[in-house]
């Protein structure tokens, strides 16, 4: 008796330990995410203002078409963005000053003001590509070309750099595959390296871009890559410039290109 005794009061225990748990994946405020470029080489900002949305919801991100958008350059002069539609934001033919700071500015209609800045560097020029030949192996897969960006880079200039590469008229500008380093070791000297993220064969046209980037904006690359790798320890969203808790980035960047047909 006295053993079913004891039974029944852990089974009580049991079921008064019982509590249902109401996890929300679904409820936390959806936030604001800006994807901002400035394009200064090409004289062009583009933006796309959408919102973050439901753990669980497969369709795509809720896109803010109803925002204020402006850019104000280091003068103080705004100049407003306007709307194309699905959360995107364009102006043409803004004339760039280099190695001067812009501030973008969205305001919600909620009322909320997000404001970025970003200084905009002068470009580095390219130097022509060159190709080198791997056999098969582990750098080329069944064998090709690889292209080798080279460039000077400014003495006494703290620079930040940012290559994609592109094939037959394809750029890979996605920010996964942005190459970027900081001038710590090259300040002053000819960079000269392969990039091994296209393998070419005879005959395909290699492109290459040399972004001159931000300091904030090659922090903000370099997070978000380290997040997407595997092998590293999962930390939160990489660090933004935008205020107001809003994800995403503001880039002001220059660039230059060269083009080269694989014989």
């Amino acid at each position: 008796m006295k053993n079913i005794f004891q039974i029944l009061l852990i089974f009580a225990a049991l079921i008064s330990c019982q509590k249902e748990i109401d996890v929300d994946l679904n409820d936390a405020d959806p936030k604001v995410v800006i994807e901002a470029n400035y394009i200064g080489t090409d004289s062009l900002v583009r933006v796309r203002v959408t919102q973050t949305s439901s753990y669980f919801d497969s369709n795509p991100s809720p896109v803010i078409d109803n925002a204020e958008v402006s850019i104000i350059d280091q003068s103080g002069t705004p100049m407003d963005i306007p709307s194309t539609g699905n959360g995107y934001y364009e102006l043409a033919n803004y004339i760039p000053n280099y190695n001067t700071t812009y501030t973008l500015i969205v305001q919600a209609t909620d009322g909320t003001n997000y404001a970025a800045q970003c200084f905009l560097p002068s470009p580095v020029q390219l130097q022509p590509i060159v190709e080198q030949y791997f056999p098969p192996g582990l750098f080329s897969g069944d064998g090709g070309y690889v292209t080798l960006i080279r460039f000077n880079d400014p003495a006494d200039t703290v620079n930040f750099f940012g290559a994609i590469q592109g094939k037959n008229g394809i750029w890979e500008d996605s920010l996964s595959s942005l190459l970027v380093q900081d001038d710590v070791l090259t300040d002053g000297n000819f960079v000269e390296r392969p990039l091994f993220n296209i393998i070419y064969q005879s005959g395909d046209t290699a492109m290459m871009e040399l972004r001159s980037i931000d300091e904030r904006v090659y922090n903000y690359i370099t997070q978000a890559q380290g997040a997407d790798d595997p092998n590293s320890a999962a930390p939160g969203n990489p660090t933004s410039n935008w205020n107001n808790d809003a994800l995403g980035y503001f880039s002001a960047y220059s660039y230059s290109r060269q083009t080269l047909v694989i014989p």
